[in-house]
């Protein structure tokens, strides 16, 4: 079943790189598996205004990442911030259970 997603999930990425229009760019983007070690909230929205500290560098997946750190965007920059903090929830979820989260990001 997860290969047949996987699968899905890569047909459907590539149609969409091919569908991009010429001269745009395309951000890079990467998955790590890892444990959340640090939530941090702020309210001057430094840094998107919320993230999380990984147990797995992003760099090992996208090397042009920032180190350790990615953020959820809650000042609304790059999602909206009814997301941002949904994921801020899960973040938090797995900091206080010690679970592993997948974490899809792009630069």
């Amino acid at each position: 079943m997860i290969s047949r997603i996987a699968s899905l999930f890569l047909t459907a990425l590539s149609v969409a790189l091919l569908l991009q229009a010429p001269g745009r760019a395309v951000a890079a983007s990467g998955y790590v598996e890892a444990r959340v070690i640090r939530v941090l909230m702020v309210g001057d929205n430094t840094f998107g205004g919320c993230m999380a500290a990984l147990s797995v560098d992003p760099k090992t997946a996208v090397p042009t990442c920032q180190s350790w750190w990615v953020t959820f965007s809650c000042s609304g920059d790059f999602t909206d911030a009814v997301r941002a903090y949904r994921m801020v929830d899960l973040a938090e979820l797995a900091l206080a259970t010690g679970k592993t989260a997948g974490v899809f990001f792009s630069r």
